[in-house]
């Protein structure tokens, strides 16, 4: 009796796990939609709220492979050619990666010594 009891318990948890979707465990999680570059600022007035608006760029994770090289700047998952704000994503190597903002480039390192 006790083991028809537990028969069933186990069909009901079984029932209630497939009655939900299943996720892929090695999905990318979904990604924010991408800001656009803004088109130039008239006066430095405008470009100096701009700035004071957007954060800086952070690095915090690499993933370089022979395949595919991808960045985590600031939360955001980018691959080279991509944009973050106004800033575009122009090359990921195995310790840093090299942005480019209004003609301007400069070079982002990954921090090891935060962990």
């Amino acid at each position: 009796m006790k083991r028809i009891a537990f028969a069933f318990a186990c069909l009901a948890l079984l029932q209630d796990a497939a009655a939900g979707p299943l996720r892929d465990p090695f999905a990318r999680p979904a990604l924010p939609p991408r800001a656009q570059p803004a088109a130039e600022p008239a006066d430095e007035a405008q470009l100096a709220a701009q700035a004071a608006a957007q954060p800086a760029p952070r690095l915090r994770a690499l993933m370089v492979t022979p395949g595919r090289a991808l960045a985590n700047i600031n939360g955001q998952i980018l691959a080279a050619g991509e944009w973050f704000g106004d800033y575009q994503l122009i090359k990921v190597e195995e310790r840093g990666v090299t942005l480019k903002k209004r003609g301007m480039t400069s070079v982002l390192l990954l921090d090891e010594s935060r962990k």
